[in-house]
């Protein structure tokens, strides 16, 4: 087994080790390598999904979009979560499920995860099936989406376009 070096993979696997400190709340040497250490565990089989092909001035350019991305998210997830806590404790269930098909653009394996990871962590909307040409999950392709609120299958793709897939494809593109 080789183990090619490369500076962008270690950087993943330092940036995660001192997570893992700042989450433990230990900041010894002995944690940051076991933070690292469960870093490489965890990411080494997947390591062929995310090639780190990206030079390092590239993701210090791309690291502001990757913050704006996770502020989106989260923003996503608890207006989602407070739609739906209104949702459910309204005395008449007031709900339109339905899956719609919404074609994405992204063109890296990484954004097609990503996409459809953060469809899925709102609440409220669950991917159900993905299609792509590209056995690499490179795109473009069609998600359905399954939506447990759907007045209109537009208002839905739109939602997702530029609530979702931009910040993606600015933060991972």
């Amino acid at each position: 087994m080789k183990i090619k070096f490369n500076f962008m993979r270690t950087l993943v696997y330092v940036m995660l080790g001192i997570l893992w400190m700042l989450i433990s709340g230990s900041f010894s040497i002995g944690n940051f390598i076991l933070g690292v250490f469960f870093a490489f565990l965890i990411l080494y089989p997947f390591r062929d999904m995310f090639t780190f092909t990206d030079s390092f001035g590239h993701f210090v350019r791309q690291f502001p979009k990757k913050l704006w991305y996770i502020y989106i998210l989260f923003r996503e997830i608890v207006k989602a979560n407070f739609f739906m806590a209104y949702k459910i404790l309204q005395p008449k269930l007031d709900i339109r499920p339905g899956i719609i098909a919404y074609p994405f653009t992204t063109t890296k394996s990484i954004s097609t995860t990503v996409l459809a990871n953060t469809i899925s962590l709102t609440p409220g909307t669950l991917i159900i099936d993905v299609h792509v040409k590209n056995p690499t999950l490179k795109g473009p392709g069609i998600y359905y989406v399954h939506s447990i609120y759907i007045d209109s299958p537009k208002d839905v793709r739109d939602t997702i376009r530029d609530d979702l897939e931009k910040p993606v494809l600015e933060a991972f593109e």
